[in-house]
């Protein structure tokens, strides 16, 4: 009787160990909202570009930048500082579309309109931010 309840045991342990299994295709479906005062900066582009982001504080002249190069892809994220000018800069390598979305606390800015830079498409936008 006592081996019984052994082998009883160990196929109730195969059963919870094999029988639950985790599906990876049904996972829950998360939404992000941006926090207040956040700007939220979104490029495309079919071809190469660079970007650089400036928050330049209008009074004392200082400024952060934020740049990289070679993306086909940016959706950023940040908080500036009330009274802050954003300048936002993107140039691809060779003549190709580039579409940016800007908005601050969830309400579009814009339009930002990309035109032709030699070989290359690009935009240039500046937003102050309100007090």
């Amino acid at each position: 009787m006592f081996t019984m309840k052994k082998e009883y045991l160990y196929i109730l342990l195969l059963l919870v160990a094999f029988g639950c299994k985790k599906d990876d295709t049904k996972q829950i479906a998360t939404t992000t909202k941006t926090a207040p005062g956040t700007m939220h900066i979104v490029i495309n582009s079919d071809q190469l570009f660079s970007y650089n982001i400036t928050e330049q504080d209008t009074v004392t002249n200082e400024f952060s930048i934020k740049d990289d190069y070679d993306k086909t892809g940016l959706d950023y994220y940040f908080t500036p500082s009330p009274g802050h000018k954003v300048i936002i800069e993107a140039l691809t390598k060779s003549a190709g579309s580039l579409t940016a979305t800007i908005t601050y606390k969830d309400k579009p800015l814009g339009p930002v309109v990309s035109h032709p830079s030699g070989s290359a498409t690009g935009f240039e936008f500046s937003y102050t931010i309100p007090h």
